[in-house]
């Protein structure tokens, strides 16, 4: 099947479903964010009060006689070497009734906000704050909520702080979360009174030629065993030594755990698959405070959940040996579309733009895969043109196989469309060398939610003003963010 992912940013209003394909035309263009809420309401409203009375069972909270004791809190900490912590989030510094007030680091504070490095390393911050409730900001003078925070954090050095932690949680009924990078899009880094473990520090690094998992049978291959605190650009230097790479995130900063198990798309998932297609081993703690190996022969069941399962759903990953792929060559493009028609007659680059989307299953099945969005010149300025800018490639293929491809479509679209098409294509000897050059941490420290949609071959082979008509509607005046993750690595 040919899925493209489409995420839209609705101004203020902000929504979160997949359509596929069967349903597209009618989610699109006629379920609105009211009818959507009303339908979600009712749901909720008949399962909570369907359910039995469970409060005795509710999660401890600092209010209640549940709460462990300061005694208790203690104790895990010795247990675990002093390596249980309260931080402040860092933005406290800017507030005055705190105190670590202090002028100059909130300044610097407020300066390195929508730097992903300082998020990834600090133990509470998360790329966005509006899932902490927009609790603390850095802001000067700005009261700090830190009722939004995890209470009490296990900096994890090695596994058996991971197991003090949940088995702590378990018996005292406190609400547990697990923390690597914070670089989560639906916020499950980071939950108010909690305890909180911390994975960034558990590192470790392990390169094999001839990889075969526990209790396997099946061929050797290369492979590197990744502990869960490293980041995606520690692993891709790693594996680039090797004159390998591994399948990852495109943002250098996205951690293991939480990649691995949201099922993992890649910047060249349209040949290798996806990264939950390119595990061959996971150890975790489970809920029991086990540590168990689970692989395709062992503990299978495990193996099966934890590959886009969702984080921390199963367990929590201490690390993860990924398959190796010797490192493509490729050629690649960026263009822009660029509406040139007056702002009264938009529907016609919308047309130009649903053209683009009917081409993609031709241009997938040649092994293009990249990444585009579709917002005005100047995203907060709606009445500025429109543009669907793009970054595509295909791998080991040459410029004059890539050009041969792309451009009838690009060149068709400047013929018939209002429309101005700008383009560049180059060959790059080294995938590894371009992602270093061209794939920079995002901003983060933004206000964001996304809505997405799962588009399949079906859904985009459908009229063309019926394609123009649904990605005006979905575009809903701010950016549409769209993944080209598709291709043979994917449908197998």
């Amino acid at each position: 099947m040919y899925l493209l992912n489409v995420s839209e940013l609705h101004e203020n209003v902000l929504v979160h479903w997949w359509a596929p394909s069967a349903a597209f035309e009618m989610t699109l263009s006629s379920l609105s964010y009211v009818d959507m809420l009303w339908g979600i309401q009712l749901f909720l409203s008949t399962f909570v009060s369907a359910a039995p009375d469970n409060r005795a069972s509710c999660k401890a909270t600092p209010d209640t006689p549940s709460w462990p004791l300061k005694a208790q809190w203690d104790a895990l900490n010795t247990s675990i070497s002093g390596q249980l912590i309260s931080p402040l989030p860092p933005a406290a510094v800017c507030d005055p009734t705190l105190s670590v007030f202090n002028n100059a680091s909130c300044t610097s504070v407020a300066s390195k906000w929508t730097v992903s490095d300082f998020h990834a390393k600090d133990p509470l911050a998360v790329m966005q704050p509006n899932w902490e409730n927009d609790a603390c900001l850095p802001v000067l003078g700005v009261h700090c909520d830190l009722q939004e925070y995890p209470r009490y954090v296990i900096n994890a050095t090695k596994p058996a702080h991971v197991q003090a932690g949940v088995n702590f949680a378990r018996t005292h009924k406190v609400r547990l979360i697990v923390r690597g990078t914070g670089h989560d899009f639906l916020g499950r880094s980071t939950a108010p009174n909690s305890l909180s473990i911390w994975t960034h520090n558990l590192r470790g690094l392990q390169w094999y030629d001839d990889f075969v998992p526990k209790g396997c049978s099946m061929a050797a291959s290369p492979a590197i065993k990744v502990a869960a605190g490293h980041r995606m650009f520690e692993v891709y230097d790693a594996a680039s030594a090797h004159g390998m790479m591994t399948i990852g995130g495109q943002d250098p900063d996205v951690g293991l755990g939480g990649h691995l198990t949201g099922g993992g798309h890649a910047p060249i998932s349209g040949v290798y698959g996806l990264a939950a297609d390119n595990v061959l081993e996971i150890e975790l703690v489970t809920p029991s405070g086990e540590i168990k190996t689970t692989n395709p022969c062992t503990n299978s069941d495990l193996w099966f959940a934890l590959r886009g399962g969702g984080g921390s759903s199963f367990g929590v990953i201490l690390s993860a040996t990924l398959k190796a792929h010797p490192i493509p060559s490729m050629t690649w493009s960026h263009f822009d579309i660029v509406q040139n028609a007056p702002n009264d007659n938009r529907h016609s680059f919308w047309q130009a733009a649903a053209y683009f989307h009917t081409q993609l299953p031709h241009l997938v099945k040649s092994g293009l895969m990249g990444y585009y969005n579709i917002s005005s010149i100047s995203p907060f300025e709606p009445s500025t043109p429109l543009v669907l800018g793009a970054g595509v490639w295909i791998l080991n293929t040459s410029k004059p196989a890539f050009d041969a491809v792309l451009d009838p479509v690009l060149d068709h679209m400047q013929a018939t469309y209002p429309v101005n098409v700008t383009r560049s294509s180059r060959y790059e000897p080294s995938f590894y060398q371009w992602w270093k050059v061209y794939s920079p941490p995002g901003a983060v420290g933004t206000e964001s939610q996304l809505g997405n949609r799962l588009l399949d071959e079906k859904a985009l082979s459908l009229p063309l003003e019926a394609v123009a008509e649904n990605l005006e509607a979905a575009y809903a005046g701010l950016v549409m963010i769209c993944n080209l993750v598709s291709g043979p690595g994917m449908w197998s």
